[in-house]
């Protein structure tokens, strides 16, 4: 092995090694702001904060509901399993077969959207290029019809939940429709669990960090004030 690439090696471990002690030191300093934070005062921003990323990073939400109010947002994914991964894996590469190698398939999951207004749910859901696909509109028949359940913290979901802190939790919501449940994974923070979210689950800024849990919960809070069957336990504030 040559002496280049020896120092390449030992420079790419030396990057690396960087790259996690800093991230280690943002995690640790997350830690101690939320042991530090007042939650319930936080959760009285709720508005403030929910505004700053409609104006902001999601402006395209107030665009969608075209005027009609938006009490509280927050991130959903369907509900993927490993084994739902591995089976579209297999189906992905039998495409490829089919088509000789000369096109690769890849399954993907996109970011999904719950806007609660007034009495409704809005379901946004995105294509791979990032525009809304479909924009579903749930009742109050429908919200009444529906569950929630609390998601043991294991496995990926797990791993995506420490991201945002330790103390946040996930659930699976069953949306009713006029055929099966459409069943989505949401957490008390904002998070995406499709595979290329995971480099940007941990942001480095704690601050948004503490938002996005902050926005959830909001979310959650006032799903369960409005719908008692969605109401879930251990919420901030």
């Amino acid at each position: 092995m040559s002496i280049t690439v020896i120092l390449i090696i030992v420079g790419m471990i030396a990057i690396y090694g960087g790259i996690f002690y800093f991230m280690h030191l943002k995690k640790k300093k997350q830690k101690e702001m939320f042991l530090n934070t007042d939650f319930n005062a936080e959760m009285r921003k709720a508005e403030t904060y929910k505004n700053n990323f409609l104006n902001g990073e999601l402006a395209f939400i107030p665009m969608q509901m075209e005027g009609k109010i938006i009490d509280a947002f927050n991130y959903a994914n369907i509900d993927y399993s490993t084994k739902d991964s591995i089976k579209d894996g297999m189906k992905d590469s039998l495409k490829g077969l089919a088509t000789l190698g000369t096109v690769r398939f890849h399954t993907v999951q996109t970011p999904k959207y719950l806007i609660l207004s007034g009495a409704d749910l809005h379901l946004l859901d995105t294509d791979t290029e990032g525009e809304i696909s479909n924009h579903l509109v749930f009742d109050a028949t429908r919200l009444q019809a529906s569950t929630i359940t609390e998601l043991p913290l294991e496995g990926m979901i797990k791993a995506f939940a420490k991201q945002k802190g330790d103390n946040v939790k996930a659930y699976r919501i069953a949306l009713a429709t006029d055929g099966s449940p459409i069943e989505l994974i949401m957490f008390s923070a904002l998070l995406f669990t499709y595979a290329n979210a995971g480099a940007s689950a941990f942001s480095l800024n704690v601050q948004k960090n503490l938002e996005e849990i902050i926005i959830a919960n909001d979310f959650l809070k006032k799903l369960g004030d409005r719908y008692s069957n969605l109401k879930v336990t251990g919420l901030l504030g």
